[in-house]
């Protein structure tokens, strides 16, 4: 991997110093997690999305072992190196962060939260977690921004991967 991609992948000691300087610079940080296992339109539509809004768009990325435990045992598809390495890729996305936070319930990115303290917390509005998430933004006076993403059927990675599953085998 080119090295100017391999620096947008930071650990959670960088994303404090880098937030830090954030901050002091009036920089508004838009934090976005997602799992971006098999990276699709709705993917790069959201990611799009919460970069027009601020300064700074940190991806805060599901682990391997996160997602193993929210979608199932044949889950990730890919790595958290690789995925990591993708959204790094990507013009809109200026930091990527491997979530490495315990699972609790279904929130995997407290820590990292109170480490950047974005301007934006971005999620959509039918959330599984919307309630502890809010809680976790009012505690750190960030605001969270609802936005649906687009519907259809290339917009989940659970339903392209059924669809994949299904076409092959029917």
């Amino acid at each position: 991997m080119e090295n100017r991609y391999k620096t947008k992948i930071i650990s959670y000691k960088e994303a404090a110093t880098i937030a830090k300087r954030l901050h002091h610079d009036s920089k508004k940080i838009v934090f976005k997690t997602g799992c971006f296992d098999i990276f699709h339109i709705g993917h790069v539509r959201a990611l799009r999305y919460c970069k027009s809004i601020g300064d700074i768009l940190v991806v805060g990325l599901g682990s391997d072992k996160t997602l193993k435990a929210l979608k199932g045992e044949n889950r990730p598809v890919f790595s958290e190196k690789h995925r990591a390495e993708l959204l790094a890729t990507l013009e809109c996305v200026d930091y990527v962060v491997i979530l490495k936070e315990p699972l609790k319930g279904r929130i995997d990115h407290e820590k990292i939260i109170s480490i950047i303290c974005p301007t934006y917390y971005m999620l959509p509005p039918d959330d599984k977690a919307l309630l502890l998430k809010q809680k976790i933004a009012d505690k750190y006076g960030i605001k969270i921004c609802l936005r649906k993403e687009m519907k259809g059927e290339f917009v989940s990675t659970t339903a392209l991967l059924n669809k994949v599953i299904l076409k092959n085998f029917t």
